[in-house]
């Protein structure tokens, strides 16, 4: 565990701790927390975690993650009440920040409409989704439920700046950005607190679906949920990069990808129980026939009709160097065309602007731009695994990070950190047959192991569901 890691963490258990006392309606409110998303605007305590001399500073000293999951089991021990099962209610699915992504077909084919409550946030469907909403089902918002607590809340906040004021000079607590940001996650937390608690008493739930614990929303629709005895299940939202958005495990049931998250997870304290390879609805839909043909994207996009198609996946300008490294460093561009996709996709990224050879794929989505790559090349993303499960040979800009889980570390010389070397290693590829050797079984040995799925993932989480409802 490396030093950031363990200050990390041991900062969280001291939050915890120190905000201990902060409950309402009996639940304790800092467990309910997003704790990254409280101390990512503090730039001098982000540089601090990664210096030994900031341990000393912490009361929680912590060598394995195991010990925070042990914190979070004590916690949902004291809370959880013993599961009934609660045949004939209903199947609710959350959906914040457009994270559950259940495809159209797969809430068709595999979730009755009259038995689905499909719950989201206020305001949420006012941007264009990548999953609009399914005809036929039912969808309310949290705020159908709310009640007024503007006393609670006053009484609540005024406690927490007592607590902070107990601590001067704290790294943490005296930041603005803490406060404020922490002011607004208790108002939302007691709120879902009690939304979740008048959903329970308007409506019979038998299982709750959410696609992530990681934040307040969802998180504490899952702790309410366990005190009425109603099981959930939290989905994976995309690939375990790094354990800050994957720990601590809340819900009954984790729905992961594969082995790699099995293991992940019972090396970091969790029962074997408690996670179920699932993988995830939205992947079932990787091999359907693209919307658009292959040949009209490549007229639209003015390809080269004998050129490779070569999918570049970008993340805004992150990395901007480093990609524009890479595309220097190709010796086979006249063999290529190169379609870049940015997220969130933008038509006038630098890299298009500079490359007069890279091409913007804005008004495309993504498997069908997948369905048309011949490669895939992407910084260390999701897509990666969605490109190999369409059968697509990939290559990832793959740079280590504090709590760097090493998910594509199998993929070996496919996975770079240098992006010159990446470059040289793809152009390897372009031109020699042995390296598309190596490469295909690469790919085939990382799908084999990371998502063996002989069924469709819906299928998979509804004979999950069964269990209960």
């Amino acid at each position: 565990m490396d030093t950031y890691s363990k200050n990390y963490w041991g900062l969280y258990l001291d939050f915890l701790d120190d905000f201990k006392e902060l409950i309402y309606q009996g639940y304790p409110i800092a467990y309910l927390s997003h704790y990254r998303s409280l101390i990512i605007g503090n730039k001098r305590l982000m540089r601090d975690l990664q210096s030994p001399e900031f341990t000393r500073t912490i009361k929680n000293k912590i060598q394995t993650t195991a010990a925070v999951q042990q914190k979070f089991n004590t916690f949902r021990t004291s809370v959880r009440k013993k599961q009934r099962v609660r045949k004939g209610g209903m199947i609710v699915l959350h959906d914040v920040y457009d994270l559950l992504r259940f495809p159209e077909k797969t809430l068709k084919n595999h979730f009755p409409p009259s038995k689905t409550l499909i719950l989201e946030e206020k305001g949420m469907k006012k941007k264009k989704e990548s999953f609009p909403r399914a005809s036929g089902f039912k969808y309310k918002c949290f705020t159908d439920y709310q009640v007024d607590i503007s006393t609670a809340v006053k009484k609540v906040k005024r406690k927490a700046r007592e607590i902070i004021a107990s601590h001067p000079g704290h790294p943490m607590y005296t930041h603005k950005t803490f406060q404020t940001r922490w002011m607004l996650q208790i108002v939302k937390i007691m709120n879902r607190i009690n939304e979740s608690m008048q959903l329970f008493k308007r409506v019979h739930v038998s299982a709750i679906v959410v696609p992530s614990t990681h934040y307040p929303e969802s998180r504490t629709l899952v702790i309410v949920a366990s005190k009425y005895g109603i099981p959930t299940v939290s989905m994976q939202h995309g690939i375990i990069s790094g354990e800050s958005g994957f720990i601590p495990k809340i819900a009954d049931i984790d729905a992961v990808y594969g082995p790699f998250e099995t293991e992940w997870f019972r090396a970091r304290g969790v029962a074997a129980e408690e996670i179920m390879e699932v993988g995830h609805p939205r992947f079932d839909e990787i091999t359907r026939v693209p919307k658009v043909s292959r040949a009209s994207m490549m007229k639209k996009l003015r390809l080269h009709p004998s050129r490779k198609n070569v999918l570049l996946i970008v993340r805004s300008q992150n990395k901007y160097k480093e990609w524009d490294q890479f595309l220097k460093k190709l010796t086979v561009k006249q063999k290529l065309n190169i379609i870049l996709k940015d997220f969130p996709n933008r038509s006038n990224h630098p890299l298009i602007k500079n490359h007069s050879y890279v091409h913007s794929s804005v008004g495309y989505e993504l498997y069908d731009l997948i369905a048309m790559a011949d490669v895939v090349v992407t910084y260390f993303s999701t897509v990666a695994l969605e490109a190999m499960l369409a059968g697509k040979t990939v290559f990832i800009l793959d740079r280590p990070f504090a709590g760097y889980s090493g998910y594509y570390t199998k993929m070996g010389d496919l996975a770079q950190k240098d992006p010159g070397k990446l470059a040289g290693i793809f152009s390897e590829y372009i031109r020699a047959d042995k390296m598309k050797s190596y490469a295909e079984q690469k790919v085939k040995d990382f799908v084999a192991y990371a998502y063996a799925a002989k069924r469709s993932s819906g299928e998979r989480l509804m004979n999950l569901l069964k269990r209960w409802v």
